[in-house]
């Protein structure tokens, strides 16, 4: 698949996140602004970060071999509760401080650009390949 026909396809599902999220993005809509595939070896990781100047970013992964492991996204929140008990490992995923999600070879995960996430170590033997991209909004 070329980077134009996956654009192409992401930009539907970018839009739909779009409602989904009850934007007004007055007249506008998304727009793809960066794209680069990412090959993480074994032992390599992603520390946590987010992605600026962006307001949809996302994930395609193309190759996930078992034992690869999540994504790791944190509750913005946080760092502001300093004093807050620990939650069970029972509580909703919503409720939790770190939700992992291991993906499958053709997973696509869209995220509001400021949520904080990582990739943790790649224990796998073989790399996990994927490809990210960023969308800002823009004119029609």
């Amino acid at each position: 698949m070329s980077f134009k026909k996956l654009v192409s396809e992401l930009d539907k599902h970018a839009s739909a996140f779009v409602k989904e999220l009850h934007w007004d993005i007055r007249g506008g809509k998304p727009i793809c602004d960066s794209i680069w595939v990412n090959v993480m070896p074994e032992g390599g990781s992603h520390t946590s970060h987010i992605h600026t100047n962006s307001v949809i970013s996302g994930t395609y992964y193309v190759a996930v071999p078992q034992g690869a492991g999540p994504i790791v996204y944190e509750d913005p929140r946080h760092a502001l509760m300093m004093a807050a008990p620990q939650r069970l490992s029972t509580a909703p995923p919503e409720m939790k401080s770190h939700i992992s999600e291991i993906p499958e070879a053709g997973t696509l995960l869209l995220w509001e650009s400021w949520l904080r996430h990582e990739v943790p170590l790649n224990k796998a033997e073989g790399a996990r390949i994927s490809v990210s991209f960023n969308y800002v909004i823009g004119a029609k």
